[in-house]
């Protein structure tokens, strides 16, 4: 019997190491080419506003780099700037700046290449986790997952902290890992180090950072022998030091604002029972019920080791989400560090499937394999379609148009597209806005009393001439305000897509 066995070829999905690494290099290239299709486009497809914000950044950075620069340019560049606030430092920005100087300039598809290869080198420590779970094979699958997803693969090469973040998440959660099985020194700095960075991009990765170090080191030596090891209090300042030198003692207020309009003014919604149907919505439309199911039996099926980590982040994302319920229905890409949790937690899923696999003839894991490939080509084509779909070359001409139309003699204020920033970026203003209707609805749930329309409108337009209408579709929103402009202003210039009413003509 076991000579018939050994006679047997064996499974398509008994994988050598060799052959695995193979195969990771080239899933993790795919993916990496697959994210450079339509590269030159501008940044509008996906969360303008927000790729706006890092274009604006780094462009000044860019500047200040600049050997020989033009002062007046570099002066208007870091006015452009001012006006964008920071939320976060700008690591990223810094790094996206100096590619603009090996590109020759500020090529916005710079930025693509660079988050683009933070997300791909992150497969391999994400593979080296996966493969602990299940073996190469469904490690592989997991990878895949992480890489061909659509909205991963549109959000990991946006220009914005979260895929670096992302991937220095994940890089911390498998050096955490590696420490667990060997409570060596080094595992625990590089836990550490990662864990802190990815808190320093952003402070919104605290939540998982936090989730798989504690399960952890709970889960490796318990809690009271956890507050007398060395290395456990070296990983928790590496990993908090940098995060509170500079959210809390660098930019203290602006956190604190942060802190109080953006949490604890708008938590209330966490207590509605449709925020959390929409919250649900939101996970379906970005990973599928399918996926989400998978990885959640998949994380009851794993290792003991695996499964505590695995419970600890997702502990800390049901937290994050509900400490930050506007973003968590609004926001797609505050979801972005749920696709490797995802590939994790279906891991030991596809490793059973791969066992059952194993025991059939080669025929139906050939068909296996078909079909395997196939998802990964159709998931491909959808967002090869998502990114053909839309064309915003005409975007830069059009806002340079719009801001040369802008009179230079008054002050202006904007009912415009992207809180301004696609006027500032392209069109060389930074205007006073006005507000949009999801504006004026957040000021209500935080309290604010805005008073009668007049009285605000008069407040908000003291010292000011022009009124620019980019959002055409919002000022039909605002009946009053459209009311009103018809009435007591007229109009210095209409063209296709924008309107500058002038507000001292009558």
């Amino acid at each position: 019997m076991s000579a018939a066995k050994a006679a047997q070829p064996a499974s398509l999905f008994s994988i050598a190491p060799r052959t695995a690494k193979i195969l990771l290099a080239v899933v993790l290239l795919l993916g990496f080419g697959l994210r450079l299709l339509d590269l030159t486009d501008p940044p509008l497809d996906f969360h303008s506003t927000r790729q706006l914000h890092g274009a604006i950044v780094a462009r000044s950075i860019y500047y200040e780099l600049q050997p020989d620069p033009d002062p007046a340019v570099q002066e208007r560049m870091v006015s452009m700037r001012n006006v964008v606030g920071e939320l976060e430092p700008p690591i990223l920005e810094t790094i996206v700046a100096y590619g603009y100087l090996l590109a020759g300039g500020p090529h916005l598809w710079v930025a693509r290449i660079i988050n683009s290869l933070f997300w791909v080198l992150a497969g391999i420590p994400l593979f080296g986790l996966a493969r602990r779970a299940a073996g190469d094979a469904a490690a592989l699958l997991a990878v895949a997952y992480y890489c061909f997803l659509p909205f991963a693969a549109q959000a990991s090469r946006s220009l914005q902290p979260d895929p670096l973040m992302v991937a220095l998440l994940i890089f911390g959660a498998y050096a955490a890992y590696r420490w667990s099985e060997t409570q060596q020194w080094k595992w625990a700095l590089w836990a550490g180090l990662a864990s802190g960075l990815a808190v320093l991009v952003k402070i919104v990765a605290v939540y998982i950072a936090v989730g798989y170090m504690v399960a952890l080191v709970l889960s490796t030596l318990g809690f009271k022998a956890a507050l007398r090891n060395r290395q456990v209090w070296v990983m928790a300042a590496l990993s908090a030091l940098p995060a509170i030198s500079y959210y809390l003692l660098n930019i203290g207020d602006t956190s604190g604002l942060y802190l109080q309009d953006w949490i604890l003014a708008l938590l209330p919604q966490a207590f509605v029972p449709s925020f959390y149907i929409f919250w649900v919505k939101m996970l379906d439309s970005l990973f599928s019920s399918g996926a989400l199911l998978a990885a959640g039996i998949g994380t009851l099926l794993a290792p003991q080791r695996w499964r505590t980590m695995l419970l600890g982040i997702w502990i800390g994302y049901v937290v994050y989400g509900i400490s930050l319920p506007h973003q968590t229905t609004t926001h797609s890409y505050y979801h972005l560090q749920l696709v490797p949790v995802i590939a994790l937690g279906m891991t030991p899923l596809l490793g059973l499937l791969i066992e059952q696999l194993k025991r059939q003839a080669r025929a139906w894991q050939a068909i296996a394999l078909l079909v395997t490939l196939g998802v990964m080509v159709h998931a491909s084509w959808i967002f090869r379609s998502t990114l053909f779909g839309a064309d915003f070359r005409a975007a830069p001409s059009y806002w340079a148009r719009v801001g040369a139309a802008i009179p230079n003699d008054g002050n202006t204020i904007g009912l415009v597209d992207s809180y301004g920033y696609l006027l500032n970026y392209y069109g060389g203003w930074n205007l006073r806005l006005w507000p949009i209707t999801a504006e004026f609805a957040l000021a209500e749930m935080r309290g604010s009393d805005w008073g009668s329309f007049d009285e605000y409108f008069q407040d908000r337009t003291a010292d000011v001439r022009y009124f620019l209408v980019t959002e055409i579709g919002e000022l039909d929103r605002q009946s009053e305000l459209k009311t009103y402009l018809e009435t007591n202003a007229e109009v210095f210039r209409s063209e296709d897509g924008f309107i500058i009413y002038d507000l001292g003509a009558k």
